[in-house]
């Protein structure tokens, strides 16, 4: 049964809500059911606050992001970036020093992130789905860069938008603002899986399952060498490979997970 830890550091309120499995799954709800958990600065504030917290801890296997009330997450609260019109300076760099923030400990958590679409994610909620490791979408949901459409220039969006898909296909919803299927999220590279409405929780568990069977600290070195792949050339990044796999080729978890491979295989008779 899941065991649900309330809401982020203070000042949050309930803006997001987190559970913890008793084997290590911890689900970050984002909790603005009324506005159709349109992201909040509180939502913000909490993610940057909790993230960084499942970071260190060891007995977290994986990260699921979702959205109270069958909705992921409509986009960025509007009613808050109006009110940036009067806010200072540094009450505005503020705010988006955290989104920032809020990028990164999610792109860059050394668990997986699995965030799980219902109906809609638009905007920076395209963008959170972006920076997840796995993202399963219901067949029905919706996906989009509306933010031209508000007069707001997504500066924010763009690297995502680059790492994730070619530059037409970017510039094509970045300029129009139009809205796509989970089909096309799918060919975008916007999500991995799309699966029926009444199947999304199924297939939730059954990635959640795959993730418990291998090796977490594997896991965590798989992805963190991903990111370091990044910014490295092929050349560069094939010998970096060749100098992990020589250093940790004597690794407990290899001999450990080998075998557990080899005691469950049968051995053929000569």
């Amino acid at each position: 049964m899941d065991k649900t830890e309330g809401g982020p550091a203070s000042g949050s309120g309930d803006a997001i809500l987190v559970e913890r499995s008793a084997e290590g799954v911890v689900t970050i709800w984002l909790n603005n059911p009324a506005h159709r958990n349109a992201l909040s600065n509180a939502m913000i504030e909490g993610l940057c606050e909790t993230l960084p917290r499942l970071a260190a801890d060891e007995s977290c296997i994986a990260i699921v992001l979702r959205g109270r009330g069958g909705v992921f997450c409509a986009g960025r609260e509007l009613r808050e970036v109006i009110a940036h019109q009067n806010a200072d300076a540094s009450a505005i760099a503020r705010i988006y020093r955290r989104m920032q923030t809020m990028n990164e400990v999610i792109y860059f958590s050394p668990h997986p992130v699995v965030a799980v679409v219902e109906r809609y994610a638009f905007g920076i909620a395209t963008m959170l789905v972006s920076w997840s490791d796995i993202a399963i979408a219901e067949a029905s949901a919706q996906f989009g860069y509306p933010e031209v459409r508000h007069g707001i220039t997504p500066y924010g969006a763009i690297p995502t938008m680059l790492n994730t898909m070619n530059q037409k296909a970017m510039l094509d919803l970045l300029l129009t603002g139009r809205r796509i299927d989970a089909t096309e999220a799918l060919r975008l590279g916007i999500v991995s899986r799309v699966v029926a409405g009444d199947a999304l929780d199924a297939a939730l568990a059954g990635v959640l399952d795959d993730l418990k069977a291998g090796s977490a600290g594997a896991i965590r070195r798989s992805k963190q060498f991903v990111r370091e792949c990044e910014a490295l050339g092929y050349r560069e990044g094939i010998a970096a490979a060749t100098e992990r796999a020589v250093t940790g080729a004597r690794s407990p978890d290899i001999l450990r997970g080998i075998g557990a491979f080899l005691g469950h295989r049968k051995v053929a008779d000569p």
